[in-house]
């Protein structure tokens, strides 16, 4: 498990998954990943086109850079996966603390010579007694006095099932790259 913190902050990331397993407010110490006894955590999806294999889950995520308020993780294709997901790939997600927001991005390339279809998402619990608001690229959740905002960009951004999905399902060009944006501002 990798730890980032600011002053406003703390995050926890664990490598299996690339998921965000706490989102810690430090000046109220609210963990938006909790309510009372249940804990769930900000997933990841990265998934080809049948929708049958999670590669987020199933490969091996490795810190490549860390330093206190960011953290980055990698994950290659291997032997095994290009059997089921016949492609080449690498994904590099970053958590980024700056302020009272994280910023998750995901960095995907092709490395193969074939047109990759693929789907990846990110997805947010979203507990009893929150409100929201939906706007365009933007949700926004509220319960009491807190608030926490959800901004995308290359993602669909939906409120659904007691969770915000950010999704894009997409083909990319053989040796092509692509970046996505999901923005988490805590109030």
């Amino acid at each position: 498990m990798q730890t980032i913190e600011n002053s406003v902050l703390r995050v926890a990331v664990d490598e299996k998954g690339g998921q965000v397993l706490n989102l810690v407010n430090q000046n109220n110490q609210i963990d938006y990943l909790r309510d009372q006894d249940t804990r769930k955590n900000l997933e990841v999806a990265f998934k080809g086109a049948d929708r049958s294999e999670n590669w987020a889950q199933l490969l091996p995520w490795t810190v490549i850079d860390k330093g206190d308020a960011q953290v980055s993780l990698a994950l290659i294709d291997d032997n095994d996966s290009y059997q089921k997901f016949p492609y080449h790939f690498e994904a590099i997600l970053t958590y980024l603390l700056e302020g009272n927001r994280v910023e998750l991005k995901c960095y995907l390339k092709n490395n193969s010579h074939k047109d990759m279809p693929f789907s990846f998402a990110f997805t947010l619990p979203v507990f009893a007694g929150w409100s929201i608001t939906e706007r365009v690229n933007e949700l926004e959740l509220t319960r009491d006095e807190i608030t926490l905002k959800a901004e995308a960009t290359n993602f669909e951004l939906l409120a659904q099932n007691e969770q915000i999905i950010a999704a894009n399902d997409s083909t990319l060009k053989s040796d092509a790259s692509v970046e996505f944006k999901l923005a988490l501002t805590v109030s």
